[in-house]
């Protein structure tokens, strides 16, 4: 069943498909979060009040919408607005930023880590959706709301400074 399908029948109130819609999406936007925060702690919690706005306004959403990017345009939204009210804390990024439900092995949480350390956070975003999550760019471009070109562009770029950061180490 499709994302968008489960996002029906949870509008319907046929909450026993939230387990399978929250599995299908939250990496998604767990690592939108983490663009923006650089913290996995912050953004664990973000994610969790994502959810809970989302089912608190379910019955508001249309029908027609791209599911996939309200939830990133909600967690952006929360992201932003947790920075605005804690403004005068500063944050030191963790070590480890990958949670481990991503499934991700140390040399793989390793990578991904010195990845976000080369790339923007658009960059980091569009190559990780990409990358990890296996999203076609036409995917990825409903999902932030870029055109198409601008998506490519910053994933060219992306490859471009991985690449030439490969050289320097290598």
């Amino acid at each position: 069943m499709e994302l968008q399908d489960l996002f029906l029948k949870l509008q319907e109130g046929d909450f026993t498909f939230f387990d399978t819609f929250y599995e299908r999406s939250k990496n998604v936007v767990f690592y939108n979060i983490l663009s923006y925060t650089k913290n996995y702690d912050i953004s664990e919690d973000i994610l969790q009040e994502t959810y809970v706005k989302f089912l608190a306004s379910i019955n508001n959403i249309n029908k027609n919408v791209n599911i996939l990017g309200y939830l990133m345009k909600i967690s952006k939204n929360l992201a932003l607005d947790y920075f605005k009210k804690n403004k005068r804390i500063e944050y030191v990024e963790d070590e480890l930023l990958i949670p481990s439900y991503m499934n991700l092995t140390i040399d793989e949480e390793e990578l991904v880590n010195k990845i976000k350390g080369i790339l923007n956070q658009k960059e980091f975003l569009i190559f990780i959706l990409h990358v990890l999550n296996d999203m076609t760019f036409e995917e990825i471009k409903e999902i932030i709301c870029k055109p198409l070109g601008s998506i490519l562009w910053a994933y060219n770029n992306a490859i471009k400074k991985l690449r030439k950061k490969m050289e320097v180490e290598i």
